[in-house]
């Protein structure tokens, strides 16, 4: 079955996108559409794509460590192209309805791989080609991209985990109103869990990150960029884990007596 550029950008729900950040919403989502076209009439299917992505954002990270300017360019434009493919394994997904047991795991290795890299290789970046508060072989700017990474994988695991120990509770009414996390359909916009997702999604990989990495390679400022997702990533994973646990620890209380 050949499917149409019509039907691709129908089928993606309006909640979906609204619940994207700003740069999905204006760039990305609107490209992922042409990629989508292309890649699932030549029959690729979700995991595929899915698994495309490692291999782009792992050779965008690659490129980020190394010194030519045509591999910063190459590198840059890879790790934006990662995004738009994180979009079109979904679109091939819903245009075919055909969800799958694992398709969402296989999604989420995509963007672990990812985190788990980028930022050191920022801070590699950084490190070769100096940059506006940083001069050239800084190794205290490698530190601060490894530790970035570290932070991001670290809270996504405390996420993941306090995920599958709600998910083992009986009763699943009082799990989605006590202790889940709340998802955008049902969330308050003013819980702290809407505002501190928001945030992240907003300024995370998939938001303010992906244009600064075009500005930057403009500026010479990816040491900038280093630190304050150093600083952003290590501030994401203190507030989730402690948020985390004061949730775990009020539903114990709560249930204990």
């Amino acid at each position: 079955m050949k499917y149409t550029y019509g039907q691709i950008r129908e089928s993606l729900p309006r909640k979906k996108n609204s619940n994207s950040s700003w740069w999905v919403k204006l760039w990305v989502r609107r490209i992922s559409f042409f990629f989508t076209y292309l890649f699932i009439n030549l029959g690729f299917s979700p995991n595929g794509v899915s698994v495309l992505s490692i291999f782009v954002s792992l050779a965008a990270c690659v490129l980020f460590c190394l010194k030519p300017l045509w591999a910063l360019i190459c590198a840059v434009a890879l790790i934006n192209f990662w995004l738009v493919l994180d979009c079109v394994d979904g679109n091939i997904a819903r245009c075919r309805r055909r969800k799958t047991a694992f398709g969402e795991f296989v999604d989420d290795i995509g963007g672990y791989f990812t985190v788990a890299f980028v930022y050191l290789a920022i801070g590699v970046c950084a490190y070769r080609r100096g940059g506006v508060l940083l001069q050239e072989g800084c190794v205290w700017i490698l530190l601060a991209g490894a530790v970035s990474s570290v932070c991001d994988v670290l809270a996504r695991l405390i996420h993941k985990d306090y995920e599958h120990f709600a998910s083992r509770l009986d009763d699943e009414e009082t799990r989605r109103k006590k202790i889940s996390m709340e998802s955008y359909e049902v969330g308050d916009k003013r819980s702290i869990s809407y505002i501190r997702r928001r945030i992240g999604k907003e300024l995370g990989i998939s938001g303010a990150f992906m244009p600064l990495t075009i500005l930057c390679a403009v500026f010479n400022a990816y040491d900038l960029m280093t630190l304050f997702y150093l600083l952003f990533n290590g501030a994401a994973l203190v507030l989730t884990t402690a948020y985390l646990i004061y949730k775990g620890d009020r539903y114990d209380r709560e249930h204990s007596k």
